[in-house]
């Protein structure tokens, strides 16, 4: 804060040394220097009650000439955690000095005017508090001359000798610069909104507890630099909905019934052009969407945007009917496993905070059409809800295991209910349909299926019996693919999966 460490931060032990209270004697004096803010001169015990933090509490000479008073005005200043309380008169009752040392309060005494003492340290407030104007004006200046939001953030942190500031929503962060933040340290937030807006950024600042800030003045810059920091975020949400606008028009051309390989680069040209697609090089979709069903708030564009440009500020985001869409060039195959490497440690955790997912389309060396690497983003995406916000899907990871995310888990159950009612019934049911997956999964193998659920092959085959006893039709070829499909979406529908052998030793000894 270059003059405002000194200059502008008064406290107890400075204005004892070289300030307006050198000529006072020091009664008690706390270990640690109080802060200064204002001073008031009370002729009355109850206006104590009034006074703000921080501030010097004076004691008219009336007041100060009981010693009951002054153990009174003591516990109302230290209620209130004033930086003092300054008595006329240097012979006071050992009771008085001894309650400001157990209070923790600094006491003084002035053998002059208590009155005249109160208006030497106003003016001097007053001088500080002008420097803070000034000061204040300043920072105002110096911001205003930053267009990025990053700028903005970087001025602020210098300003304030490179303490840790950023821009959050909801306790996530978009945007930082200075310091990397601590548990120790002190947090000083203002608010960043726009009037009519959904969306309520905060601009915090976080201040090591040891260090020498005035932790009123940082607060007071923050608020000077707040309409920099709005106007930088409007600009910038602005120009990246401008740059977003023909990525926005990609879902709806993908319904195209041309809309694939050179037809559509050749329908769509000019569209490919302004995205600045160069034919025959890799592409990856991303596609975030909610985490719950219809729950998409359009109000976290401007939040996605900001959490995009820390994986890359050269794709726009545009937000689309079910989520919002992003394009990049791929590169190499190891390029794009590194950037959804990137892509899981930078934003995956934000992403749950905010809960949402997120999908990925597969690399392909042979450049798929534009319809297609969308198509599997999108897919992807969808998937990833079934596992819970901040989930970061990739396609190729996911393959026509996708094709269960949709469908319907409540017509399975009904299905399942009326097909398999015995199965359904059944309170080791979970054990049964945990058992069928796998059992089904790895192609009617007992010991690679058993293996894959920490079972010995017998306990797995009782299972499997189980399962022929209560209805279903595990020997029968033609059924096997609907009594794979119905395990694997009860399987995955399960809020709890049971692995314990109660239920089945129950029906052992209760058949």
């Amino acid at each position: 804060m270059r003059r405002s460490k000194n200059e502008t931060r008064l406290d107890v032990a400075g204005l004892l040394a070289h300030g307006s209270l050198r000529g006072t004697t020091p009664l008690y004096l706390t270990p640690s220097s109080g802060l200064i803010e204002s001073v008031v001169l009370v002729s009355q015990l109850e206006a104590i009650r009034q006074v703000r933090p921080n501030t010097v509490v004076v004691l008219s000479s009336e007041m100060g000439s009981g010693g009951w008073l002054v153990s009174a005005a003591l516990r109302q200043a230290w209620e209130r955690r004033a930086s003092s309380v300054i008595v006329a008169g240097s012979a006071y009752a050992s009771a008085a000095v001894g309650l400001a040392e157990r209070l923790g309060i600094t006491l003084l005494a002035t053998d002059g005017d208590p009155a005249g003492l109160a208006l030497e340290l106003a003016a001097e407030i007053g001088a500080a508090l002008s420097v803070v104007d000034a000061e204040l004006a300043r920072v105002a200046r110096t911001v205003a001359k930053d267009t990025t939001l990053g700028d903005v953030l970087k001025t602020i942190s210098g300003e304030l000798d490179g303490v840790g500031v950023s821009l959050e929503y909801d306790g996530v962060v978009l945007a930082s610069a200075g310091m990397p933040p601590r548990d120790t340290d002190q947090v000083i937030t203002v608010e960043v909104d726009e009037a009519n807006s959904a969306v309520r950024f905060t601009l915090a600042a976080r201040v090591p507890i040891s260090g020498v800030h005035n932790l009123r003045l940082v607060r007071s810059i923050l608020e000077v630099a707040t309409p920099s920091v709005k106007a930088a975020w409007l600009l910038e949400d602005l120009l990246s909905a401008a740059r977003a606008v023909p990525t926005a028009t990609i879902p709806g051309l993908d319904q195209d019934g041309d809309a694939s390989g050179s037809e559509f680069e050749e329908k769509h040209r000019h569209l490919l052009n302004q995205l600045g697609w160069r034919t025959g090089e890799p592409y990856m979709a991303v596609w975030f969407r909610s985490g719950q069903v219809q729950d998409h708030r359009p109000e976290l564009t401007a939040v996605l945007r900001l959490l995009w440009r820390k994986v890359t500020a050269r794709s726009p985001l545009a937000e689309v009917q079910d989520g919002w869409l992003t394009l990049l060039p791929a590169g190499n195959q190891d390029a794009s496993t590194q950037l959804e490497t990137r892509f899981r440690t930078r934003l995956g955790p934000a992403l749950a905070e905010l809960g949402l997912v997120a999908g990925l389309s597969r690399w392909q060396e042979d450049a798929p059409a534009l319809s297609v690497i969308v198509r599997e983003a999108r897919l992807a995406a969808e998937s990833a809800r079934s596992s819970g916000p901040g989930t970061v899907l990739g396609f190729a990871s996911l393959g026509v295991a996708a094709a269960t995310t949709f469908v319907n888990k409540d017509a399975v159950a009904l299905v399942a209910g009326l097909t398999l009612p015995r199965l359904m019934a059944s309170p080791d049911r979970d054990v049964i349909i945990t058992a069928l997956a796998a059992f089904l999964d790895h192609r009617g193998s007992v010991s690679l299926a058993a293996k894959s659920l920490n079972l010995h092959r017998n306990t797995l085959q009782a299972r499997l019996n189980r399962a022929r006893d209560l209805g279903v039709p595990l020997d029968i070829p033609s059924e096997l693919l609907s009594v794979h499909l119905i395990a694997k979406v009860l399987r995955r529908s399960m809020p709890d999966i049971r692995t314990s052998e109660d239920a089945l030793d129950n029906q052992k000894r209760h058949p």
